[in-house]
């Protein structure tokens, strides 16, 4: 579960006035070994010192002239991967946590690192199934359409009993590699678990089919580890409406995500490969 901001900021940062000397900085930093401070004039924030700052000033001067660093403003309850944005596309320092008026906390760029990566497999390099999540209830929260394609490695449990672990773990860093370069700009790729991945992308649904098409055939193509024959099987959910989705949103992602998963299944067993959508019993709430 992606944990909230306030989950993981610093509380008990600190702050330095404008005015204060370097060399009073750099001695608090060397006692209490941390390395970004808001600078503060008359109790207000205007900027922030970084690491940086303490490293290449001279102990003489004030903060004022010092001071480098950019900062953004995050409420208190938003997501860590909210956080993790900010951070990088408003390009910030630090970000300070907010509930109502006050500054709570700070979050750094290193608390973010610690986070996500938790987040991230560490067989493939991709994130894990929150990612998805987290992306999915934007795109609705911003009122867009969403696709969900279901990817899944056929007969992967007889490669692991054949072929042994070591080389369905190469099968699957094989395959998230090929995924990873195939998945268009503007899309979201993670490992779900186990052989399966899911791409997440705003495209409609007959768009998705010839992308997921696409992505067989370069699986079907690639050589892969020991010349084992690899195919995978997609499914593809969603992309089918013109206006907003209403109702519980984290509800229509997983019911997409599930939707899309039985839609894979279906596919692997007529070996089709690739199914758009499911005729089965299953919450009209995401079709």
């Amino acid at each position: 579960m992606m944990r909230k901001v306030s989950e993981i900021m610093i509380k008990d940062y600190i702050t330095v006035d404008a005015l204060c000397g370097m060399r009073y900085v750099q001695d608090i930093a060397q006692k209490t070994n941390k390395d970004c401070f808001p600078v503060t004039d008359n109790g207000k924030i205007i900027g922030v010192l970084t690491r940086g700052d303490l490293i290449k000033s001279h102990p003489n001067r004030i903060v004022l002239d010092a001071m480098s660093g950019s900062f953004q403003y995050i409420g208190a309850d938003e997501s860590v991967w909210k956080a993790k944005e900010l951070l990088e596309d408003e390009e910030a320092d630090i970000l300070l946590v907010t509930q109502g008026d006050k500054t709570i906390g700070t979050i750094t760029k290193n608390v973010i690192d610690i986070e996500i990566g938790k987040h991230i497999d560490l067989l493939t390099g991709l994130y894990k199934s929150e990612y998805i999540i987290y992306n999915s209830l934007k795109f609705l929260g911003q009122g867009s359409e969403i696709s969900i394609i279901f990817f899944d490695v056929n007969n992967f449990g007889y490669i692991d009993k054949e072929f042994g672990h070591t080389v369905g773990d190469k099968i699957l860093k094989e395959t998230a590699q090929i995924l990873r370069d195939n998945a268009p700009e503007g899309t979201y790729l993670c490992r779900y678990g186990g052989d399966e991945f899911v791409l997440l992308t705003k495209e409609c649904a007959e768009n998705c089919k010839a992308l997921a098409q696409s992505i067989l055939n370069k699986v079907k193509q690639h050589e892969f580890y020991g010349n084992i024959n690899i195919n995978i099987s997609a499914g593809i959910a969603g992309g089918r409406r013109s206006k907003p989705r209403n109702g519980n949103m984290y509800k229509i992602v997983t019911n997409l995500i599930n939707l899309a998963s039985l839609a894979s299944t279906k596919a692997k067993k007529e070996k089709n490969n690739l199914v758009l959508g499911y005729s089965g019993i299953i919450d009209e709430i995401a079709i």
